[in-house]
């Protein structure tokens, strides 16, 4: 029998459905992945600009509490609010993350009075 140096058109078609089974699992894990890495990035982001506006009103700037404050950061809209909880001071940022859906980061800390 003649030695063939060539693939069959079986091993070719295996090989293309592997392939094409690879790649259909692959491209929503990076999506998927790719979307995780953008809330993770904004969580965050939000989280020290929280810290920033947090250590204002433990430094007592003189705003009154419970205090609201809307703002706009890279085309998100932020609602930071800052309130008195157990004798504690809480400052949560609320947002719509990548996924449309309503994420919240909180601190506690004391004021220095």
């Amino acid at each position: 029998m003649k030695s063939n140096k060539g693939f069959s058109l079986i091993e070719s078609l295996v090989a293309v459905s592997m392939l094409c089974m690879m790649i259909v699992t692959l491209i929503p894990l990076t999506s998927l992945i790719m979307t995780e890495r953008d809330i993770l990035h904004e969580k965050r982001l939000y989280s020290n600009i929280l810290h920033d506006k947090f250590q204002d009103y433990i430094w007592n700037t003189g705003e009154p509490l419970p205090s609201r404050v809307e703002e706009e950061i890279a085309g998100k809209k932020l609602v930071f609010t800052f309130t008195i909880e157990n004798k504690l001071l809480k400052g949560c940022v609320v947002w719509t993350n990548a996924k449309k859906m309503s994420e919240e980061t909180c601190f506690y800390g004391r004021t220095v009075k």
